[in-house]
């Protein structure tokens, strides 16, 4: 499985930004990093649309961390900043079933409570393997070449990569119905 992560960042609420495509492949797990969002104005909604037909993910905003339990550590290096913010929000992505690339669009929308809302639009083509990328090269390793009423001609290949055993004939397999 691949992993991709995502830093989003700000300087002001009430932006809205369209990134470049991120191009995946196949199976991803995908992250979002909110850690450099502007949090001058604290901000109280983040919702999540993953564009892929998942539901709407909206973050539990947890304002007070408890020293007892969780480290300083985060607000050491990154500063004051609401702890729901510095935490990566993940998605698996799945490729298509029937076609080699799959586009969708991401979005991020970040509220504040002033009103604003900081918008972020991400396109993803998620990419599958081809046929030729599964298998590789394939070589022909048997041939019976039987082609009458009770035999059909079979072919027998060897794929380069895991070196499976494929087998083809030319035998019709229609339901016939009496």
């Amino acid at each position: 499985m691949n992993t991709y992560t995502l830093s989003l960042s700000s300087t002001e609420p009430g932006i809205g930004r369209t990134l470049q495509t991120i191009e995946l492949f196949d199976l991803t797990n995908f992250t979002v990093d909110l850690s450099d969002i502007y949090s001058t104005v604290f901000p109280n909604y983040i919702g999540i649309g993953w564009g892929d037909g998942t539901p709407l993910e909206e973050p539990v905003i947890k304002i007070f961390r408890n020293y007892k339990t969780e480290s300083i550590y985060p607000e050491v290096l990154k500063g004051a900043s609401p702890v729901y913010l510095n935490e990566g929000y993940s998605h698996l992505y799945f490729p298509s079933d029937f076609a080699l690339k799959k586009s969708l669009t991401l979005r991020v929308n970040i509220g504040y409570i002033t009103g604003e809302t900081t918008k972020f639009s991400v396109p993803v083509n998620i990419r599958t393997s081809s046929y030729s990328e599964d298998v590789e090269d394939i070589e022909i390793i048997g041939i019976d070449l039987l082609n009458d009423e009770n035999n059909s001609s079979r072919f027998t290949f060897l794929t380069k990569k895991d070196n499976y055993v494929v087998q083809m004939d030319n035998k019709s397999y229609k339901d016939t119905k009496a």
